[in-house]
């Protein structure tokens, strides 16, 4: 019996993401940790954002401030470069002066509390440019048509998937940050820089294998 040994990327995961990959013998799980606390360090950014390195993008939080002992709820959107949690400037009064020890109580992971990903996918694939170039995405940022991004309808956002073309081969590798496509036999929506590398804008829809690198982040 052939057996398929799934890869565990060591990322700083803050959410239980299942990658489930399949094939006719075996199907395996590749589970990562998601703690439902965190403790890290408290500090104030501009904006009316708060941003972490430690949970999937659009979690919704609960933040105690060890200091003062008032806490916030509010979604936090995912920043590598920010180390801790960094929240908007206008909860100092309740949070207290930073930087302070902070409890992060996850209640939902991610936009949608999506904690499972299929390891391989195979359907349709389409691509998005105007007039969504430039909207706010899901995952937090803006969608740039000439990124490698993608829509998924399943995937966690903040997924790595490897997009291979099965009518020429050709393969990319695009970061899912956005939902959709929401038509039937469609699995993924890929940015137009993806749909250029994968030879798809002539066809504008082409079937395609999906494998998940990352389920989440």
């Amino acid at each position: 019996m052939r057996r398929l040994i799934p890869l565990l990327l060591t990322l700083p995961l803050s959410c239980s993401v299942v990658v489930r990959e399949r094939t006719e013998e075996v199907v395996s799980f590749l589970k990562v940790n998601c703690p439902d606390v965190v403790y890290t360090t408290g500090f104030y950014c501009d904006g009316d954002r708060a941003y972490s390195d430690k949970v999937q993008s659009g979690s919704r939080v609960r933040i105690v401030s060890l200091q003062s002992g008032k806490s916030i709820t509010i979604a936090v959107f995912r920043r590598d470069d920010v180390k801790g949690i960094c929240i908007p400037e206008k909860f100092k009064g309740q949070l207290g002066e930073p930087p302070f020890k902070a409890r992060v109580e996850v209640q939902r992971c991610g936009v949608d509390d999506k904690r499972e990903c299929t390891g391989y996918i195979r359907g349709l694939a389409s691509y998005y440019k105007d007039p969504y170039h430039g909207r706010e995405t899901p995952y937090g940022v803006k969608y740039d048509a000439y990124q490698y991004y993608a829509a998924s309808p399943d995937l966690p956002l903040g997924s790595l998937a490897k997009v291979r073309n099965l009518k020429n081969g050709k393969e990319v590798i695009v970061k899912i940050i956005d939902r959709g496509p929401f038509k039937e036999g469609r699995v993924i929506d890929l940015s137009y820089r993806a749909a250029e590398d994968l030879d798809v804008l002539r066809d504008g829809i082409t079937e395609v294998e999906i494998k998940v690198i990352r389920c989440g982040e």
